[in-house]
């Protein structure tokens, strides 16, 4: 099944902060000071840009509109033997950074991305067939990224 662009959009809606409730909880914050804080800080998150499918992924980016800050989220078909930063049932969802995979993730942008996983999981969205794993876009487009993350064997 493909879908368009926008009805990637729609699936998704433009806030992050729909998901935020079902993100910030026992699993990922452990004290309650921690859990008001980052449910503050991840409501601020919406999504400002869904761009169409780029070498293989989807890029979403995100801006905090209290800060001005941007991330590009690219979401990417399941079963890529790297480590996305979030998973849903169907995809992986990778920042895009310009990192080399070895630099820890800052925890408010793990929390956003996994907000973004649980959005997509609780809108149903579907894997357009023009979307492909990691590792297969990588394998068709080499010169998108020169990562040192481990890749497990399979």
């Amino acid at each position: 099944m493909s879908i368009s662009r926008r009805d990637f959009m729609s699936l998704i809606g433009s806030s992050v902060a729909g998901a935020a409730a079902l993100t910030v909880g026992s699993r990922y914050i452990h004290s309650s000071g921690a859990q008001s804080t980052d449910a503050a800080n991840l409501k601020a998150w919406r999504i400002s840009a869904v761009d169409p499918v780029e070498q293989g992924a989807v890029p979403v980016v995100l801006e905090n509109t209290a800060s001005g800050e941007t991330l590009r989220v690219d979401i990417c078909r399941q079963g890529s033997r790297l480590s996305p930063v979030a998973q849903s049932k169907r995809f992986d969802l990778f920042l895009a950074n310009g990192g080399n995979g070895d630099s820890p993730t800052r925890r408010e942008h793990t929390l956003v991305v996994r907000s973004l996983a649980r959005r997509l999981d609780a809108e149903g969205a579907q894997v357009p067939n023009t979307v492909l794993s990691m590792d297969a876009r990588l394998a068709e487009h080499p010169e998108l990224f020169d990562t040192s993350d481990d890749i497990v064997n399979a």
